[in-house]
């Protein structure tokens, strides 16, 4: 029988591993997605079918000289990186992606799928995904390039015109649920409506999971909401001037931040780990596959719309997906209130 306390180190270092190749995964994905989309092959030559190219990249980063501005920051520069990445690791540990489990009677008691079980984990997620920021803003600013500085201001001035709409979206959930855990949102999506229709969220809050997903694009800096990076405007924005591992740790802090994004809508408005035609044990496969669903649209976006302008993306965010979000909040409320949960 494997103790609990070496099950809970097993999943830590589960998550870590499962993080550091979903990254591989969605490099991968998103090149070969963009190659059916443009009529090409995308990775083909290293390893079959081009697999092992996110490897290779990463080989390749690790082994370029690392060069920094002469005019840069020397500490700052190097604790931007560091910091994205961490927080990018970190938001991950709040989200549970199955039920509980004893591994087919391998571990002495049932574990829960899930780094850290807090009852506020939407808050957990919402603060380090907001602290995010700060690494790109010190890489802009520490590396002492008007490229760079333009992008990271970008990306403080998108960050909380996109963030209120993420959040006025994510209490219209808390509201319908009572509560701020993400696995008591989870439990309370189990079953169906009149045995056919699964009570996801999704079906109650279609506006709400709309701005979600939105303003979840835009707080990952993916396109079409990639200002802070902008190459035909900004050569690369706030990482202009990173390269080697550093700028491998951005990477990686980008590709990680869409994987808790599509995990945490997942949960919320999808029914996490609950499914038809599985067993409870088996429950990760569901959240996967929804998991994986989102990341598709994550990248389809990239692939088939354009850039908006910056000042587009300002007036979307506070005339259009705001006030939008709003609405459905107060409407949520007063159905609450009448109805009852």
């Amino acid at each position: 029988m494997i103790p609990l306390y070496v099950a809970q180190v097993g999943v830590v270092v589960a998550v870590f591993v499962m993080l550091l190749l979903a990254a591989a995964v969605m490099v991968y994905s998103e090149r070969k997605v963009a190659g059916a989309i443009q009529q090409r092959y995308g990775p083909y030559l290293v390893g079959p079918k081009g697999a092992l190219q996110p490897f290779a990249d990463v080989i390749k980063l690790i082994l370029k000289e690392p060069l920094r501005p002469v005019a840069a920051d020397r500490v700052l520069y190097y604790v931007a990186p560091l910091l994205s990445a961490t927080a990018a690791f970190a938001a991950f540990a709040v989200v549970p992606f199955g039920a509980e489990t004893t591994l087919f009677g391998l571990i002495e008691e049932p574990i829960r799928l899930q780094v850290a079980d807090v009852n506020v984990a939407v808050l957990v997620i919402f603060a380090i995904t907001s602290i995010s920021v700060y690494g790109i803003v010190l890489a802009g600013w520490s590396s002492n390039s008007k490229y760079s500085l333009l992008g990271a201001l970008r990306s403080a001035s998108q960050m909380i015109s996109y963030e209120l709409s993420y959040g006025v979206s994510l209490a219209s959930v808390l509201i319908i649920a009572g509560s701020l855990s993400l696995t008591e949102i989870v439990d309370a999506q189990q079953g169906a409506w009149l045995g056919v229709l699964p009570r996801w969220n999704v079906f109650v809050q279609p506006v709400g999971f709309l701005v979600f997903m939105i303003a979840g694009v835009a707080e990952t800096n993916r396109a079409p909401f990639d200002l802070p990076e902008a190459e035909q405007e900004l050569v690369a924005g706030y990482h202009t001037e990173y390269s080697s591992t550093p700028f491998m740790m951005f990477f990686l802090a980008e590709y990680i931040n869409m994987v808790t994004a599509a995990a945490v809508a997942a949960n919320l408005f999808l029914g996490g780990w609950h499914g038809p035609f599985l067993p409870e044990s088996l429950g990760w496969i569901w959240f996967l596959a929804k998991t994986g669903a989102i990341l598709f649209f994550y990248i389809w976006m990239r692939w088939t719309l354009p850039r908006l302008r910056y000042d587009q993306l300002m007036q979307f965010g506070w005339k259009v997906l705001l006030p939008v979000a709003a609405l459905n909040l107060i409407l949520t409320a007063a159905g609450v209130i009448t109805v009852g949960r």
